[in-house]
């Protein structure tokens, strides 16, 4: 009996070893979704650099960077400085467009955006004494001007619908999303505009925090100048609270020299 008892013990124990542990499957990457909804704080910043390409001599025309305020409904502020090549330089014989004609030909943008108003750092010399920036007539324009990406990172709709369906894959620091997206799909164009194509590429860290997007806007037809947007971000979280220039260095664009 014994014998039988000690029998059966070892079998138990040889199913027990021959059954395979259940198999680990490898954890999801983090939503970057989420990731910058948890940065959508007060006092929260997060700073850009954006290089600005376009196909047509394959040459850089701007590079913008940009310390921007967030809060829990997105950004509500920034600092902003952009960089211009000399439009010449890009397409010959081409007039200045009347913004740098108005502002003795500036080839850079300094702009403060706070409370909903838009400052313009002016050249030395270019407005009265001891005034230095420019109160902007509003626009909305100015509200995101900070980058030029078609993508919103900020935008928590945006940025699902960009990424619905796509995995992320493992890189060093992170992951690696991307994929191709209509204007029509992102709600930025209506018509025959909303077809056109942006093929785009998404970087975050471990967390999912976003550290670099790289968009291509495809030209529609046959024109044969597409652009590409590249965009660096860091410095999530860092404390930041923008303000304006100091009142009596400010004038209003309508009182500006004629």
């Amino acid at each position: 009996m014994r014998r039988w008892s000690t029998l059966i013990v070892v079998a138990m124990l040889a199913g027990a070893v021959a059954v395979p542990a259940p198999a680990i499957g490898k954890a999801a990457p983090p939503d970057p979704v989420r990731a910058v909804q948890k940065q959508l704080r007060h006092g929260h910043g997060v700073r850009l650099s954006e290089l600005i390409v376009s196909s047509y001599r394959n040459k850089p025309f701007g590079r913008t960077r940009s310390q921007v305020q967030l809060s829990p409904s997105g950004p509500v502020a920034y600092d902003s400085f952009t960089h211009y090549l000399v439009l010449s330089d890009l397409i010959p014989d081409a007039p200045e467009t009347a913004m740098h004609n108005s502002l003795a030909e500036m080839d850079w943008d300094d702009i403060t955006h706070v409370g909903g108003v838009t400052y313009l750092h002016a050249l030395p010399g270019y407005l009265p004494d001891g005034k230095a920036w420019i109160r902007l007539k509003p626009d909305r324009f100015y509200d995101d001007a900070f980058s030029s990406q078609p993508i919103d990172v900020f935008d928590a709709r945006m940025l699902r619908t960009v990424l619905r369906g796509v995995t992320g894959k493992a890189v060093s620091g992170g992951y690696a999303y991307q994929g191709v997206v209509t204007h029509g799909q992102l709600g930025t164009a209506k018509g025959r505009w909303a077809k056109n194509k942006i093929s785009w590429r998404l970087w975050t860290d471990a967390k999912g925090l976003p550290t670099r997007l790289r968009t291509t806007i495809i030209a529609p037809g046959d024109l044969d100048s597409d652009t590409t947007l590249d965009t660096r971000f860091r410095d999530w979280g860092f404390p930041l609270v923008v303000t304006a220039p100091p009142a009596d260095q400010v004038i209003d664009e309508r009182d500006l020299p004629k």
